[in-house]
């Protein structure tokens, strides 16, 4: 007997994904197939599932996604059936799930459900890796194959085509089912699937007027709820929005919108009490719909706009289709199929014909012939086990814990300092701590499961540094005491630049449009008075943020004010430096990794070999003045580094922060894997690679004690440390899991 996992989004979860996944199961089902399903949580809800479902995924929390692999080879499984979108798995383009599929040693069949023709650079590395660890790469549209084929290059013998499944719907007495819902002898429009922007549903009702002067009799119907993630987002809307559309044009009489999420035994009933289904999509690109070959398999005439999966399956005389946005269409071929009932019933058949062909256990037949085929192929092979190229086995990483980040956070901000990991509200608030929550809080949007969470402490670290910019004097002050009261005019230049550092980041990473905007307007705002920093390590501060900016973004302000400060800091360099000591001073102090970080950033961004040259310098030199016998020694704040002598204490965490940095900058350049070693030596310094043998990450807490000092480990944990420890876990965590891509 051969047992398959099913891994994708499934009912109570109510999305097309949850659907497929449920209908799927049914169909191997009634074909006396095992199947057992892996869900994908979304952090919304806690749902309620039925005992098929064997194990759970939350959907950003990484180590959910090692966990369900062990599962799956603890549970004897033979084939894993994957049901891929972007949007329901965590990480960076859902890159997460690759975690889960490269750790299988069973055949992995995927159905991808969008294949996009013009992918980010991000999205083909992870369609790329997704097919690597796939032996078969299911389309539900022949154009996917192509797609696939053309623009992924997968080679045509992985590539299968399979339909995607219908339902058997029995006859139903339609005249009852209008007299029930109270719209006998009316002629029924039905478009019903969850609501969303994309879904254009403006262009129905805008042709309604046109249409109900010839056919008054007609009704709209709009069935289906808002898009869980549309409501969270957005809430109602965009349902507002279409509501007051029938208002203005007079049709309430005419539109019914039906605000759930409803059975499919419901939906088959709208299906077949409607007399003509209507697909105004707005976008092109879609290889898949559930609702189109569901009302083929209601043998109901279909109207659609001429979106990939629509133009396919709807050829042939199977259906009628519109332009995009054009509400003259949409009148006119209504009208067309309203007035010609015998043309109606004949693209209806046509679509049955077809559909009939796609009945659920029909289809899980052919799921279930690809993974006989591959367990049978394999049946008799050694097991291929694969390689632990990314070295996880030999480094491990703690789970992101986050309870001393809540703990040292209230509704003001985040507080500097603690006594042990007890804040200390002595010391108040800073901006720079604040500006490291926010870049950190941004850094976590994908990685943590309670992205509510995380929105609110954005939205804390975000309004901090708002409330911090002086109006007056045009800068960031930095330190507020408990009551709220601001200490100084103005903050130090590293705290200006720390500032505009996580706001370029922000504006060109966070999720959120509220939050890119909120960060991108003080960032221009900071910009203005850039002039205003003059030490180098404010200047690399500045600039790190700068090239986070125009990475995104490309604006030709930012890269010119970029390419300047990039020459201001380098002019530093000519005056002091030498080939025994590089540096731009006659000392060396704190967060100096910066620098070299800065200018290799900066020169990758401007296709700059002498700017990058001399940051691989500068850090070259930081490594060997601070690697002793593959241990990360930084310099000690208490006496810093001079010619004649090093400080051996008090090391501070934001050092191996930087360093990590630094060297993972380096090694996005070189990439042979020398500097990368260096980044995961310092990170090793928090776990207790360092000078004293002894952990400074604290375990229990998610917190990090401040330093190193003669005695050992300082055991408060401030913010300062705790945000460093953070950062850098996250840091190496990315580095190593898209090693190698």
């Amino acid at each position: 007997m051969i047992n398959i996992a099913l891994i994708g989004n499934f009912p109570p979860r109510k999305c097309g994904i949850a659907t497929f996944t449920h209908d799927l199961y049914e169909g191997l089902k009634k074909n006396g197939i095992e199947a057992s399903v892996i869900a994908m949580n979304d952090g919304l809800i806690k749902y309620d599932y039925p005992s098929k479902v064997v194990f759970e995924i939350e959907q950003n929390d990484l180590a959910s996604y090692i966990e369900a692999s062990n599962f799956i080879t603890t549970n004897n499984f033979d084939a894993v059936i994957l049901q891929h979108e972007f949007g329901i798995f965590g990480g960076t383009d859902g890159s997460h799930i690759i975690q889960l599929l490269k750790r299988l040693r069973i055949p992995v069949i995927t159905t991808l459900h969008t294949i996009i023709d013009t992918p980010t650079d991000g999205q083909k590395q992870v369609i790329d890796k997704i097919a690597s660890y796939s032996k078969k790469i299911i389309s539900i549209s022949q154009k996917g194959i192509d797609i696939l084929r053309q623009v992924y290059k997968i080679p045509s013998s992985q590539c299968i085509h399979i339909h995607h499944g219908v339902h058997k719907i029995s006859s139903q007495d339609t005249d009852a089912l209008k007299e029930k819902n109270g719209i006998a002898h009316k002629k029924v429009l039905l478009t019903f699937g969850l609501l969303s922007r994309n879904k254009s549903i403006e262009v129905v009702i805008e042709a309604l007027p046109k249409i109900i002067i010839e056919h008054p009799e007609v009704v709209y119907i709009v069935l289906g709820a808002t898009h869980p993630h549309v409501l969270k987002q957005d809430g109602e809307e965009y349902r507002h929005y279409l509501i007051r559309l029938v208002k203005k044009l007079h049709l309430e009489k005419h539109v019914i919108f039906i605000n759930r999420f409803v059975s499919n035994e419901e939906l088959f009933a709208y299906l077949k009490m409607c007399d003509m289904y209507v697909i105004p999509y707005i976008g092109e690109k879609q290889i898949s719909s559930g609702t189109l070959i569901y009302t083929m398999g209601a043998q109901k005439a279909i109207l659609s706009t001429p979106f990939w999966y629509a133009k396919e399956m709807l050829a042939d005389n199977r259906g009628v289709l519109f332009d995009f946005n054009n509400t003259e269409q949409v009148s006119e071929k209504i009208l067309d199929l309203l007035n010609n009932p015998a043309k109606r019933e004949t693209i209806a058949h046509n679509a049955f014909s077809l559909a009939k062909k796609c009945y659920w256990p029909i289809i899980g037949k052919q799921y279930f012939a690809v993974v006989k085929e591959l367990t049978d192929t394999i049946k008799n092979k050694t097991p291929q086990y694969i390689t632990d190229d990314e070295g996880e086995s030999r480094f491990l990483l703690p789970q992101i814990n986050l309870q001393q980040l809540r703990v040292l956070t209230d509704y003001t901000g985040i507080l500097q300092h603690a006594r042990y990991n007890i804040p200390d509200r002595t010391h108040g608030y800073c901006v720079d701590d604040n500006a490291r929550a926010l870049m950190l809080s941004v850094m976590l949007q994908n990685e943590v499961q309670d992205v509510d969470e995380i929105h609110r402490l954005t939205s804390i670290y975000l309004s901090f540094i708002d409330y911090s910019y002086n109006d007056k004097n045009n800068q960031f002050r930095n330190f507020m005491n408990y009551e709220r009261q601001w200490l100084e005019e103005k903050g130090s230049e590293d705290s200006f630049g720390r500032t505009m550092w996580t706001l370029g980041y922000t504006s060109a990473y966070t999720n959120s449009s509220n939050f890119y905007n909120y960060a991108s307007d003080l960032f221009k705002k900071g910009l203005l008075h850039a002039d205003l920093l003059k030490h180098p390590r404010s200047l690399a501060y500045l600039m790190l943020g700068l090239v986070y900016h125009a990475q995104v973004h490309n604006e030709e302000p930012i890269v010119n004010l970029l390419k300047n400060k990039t020459k201001e800091l380098l002019s530093f360099f000519e005056k002091t430096s030498s080939r025994e000591w590089p540096w731009f001073d006659h000392i060396v102090t704190y967060s100096n990794s910066r620098i070299p970080q800065a200018l290799i950033a900066s020169g990758m961004y401007l296709h700059d070999e002498d700017v990058i040259s001399k940051g691989l310098t500068i850090l070259d030199w930081l490594i060997d003045t601070q690697f002793e016998n593959d241990i990360f020694i930084p310099v000690g704040n208490d006496g810093w580094l001079t010619k004649e002598k090093k400080a051996l204490y008090d090391q501070q965490p934001i050092e191996a922060h930087g360093m990590i940095d630094a060297c993972l900058q380096a090694e996005k350049y070189c990439k042979n894997g020398q500097y990368a070693e260096y980044a995961i030596k310092a990170f090793s310094w928090f776990m207790g690679d360092n000078s004293c043998g002894l952990p400074v990450y604290d375990f229990a807490t998610g917190g990090c004690r401040d330093g190193l000092n003669t005695m050992g480990p300082n055991l408060n944990q401030g913010a300062e440390s705790t945000l460093s420890w953070l950062m850098s876990l996250m840091s190496v965590s990315v580095y190593l899991r898209n090693k190698g891509k």
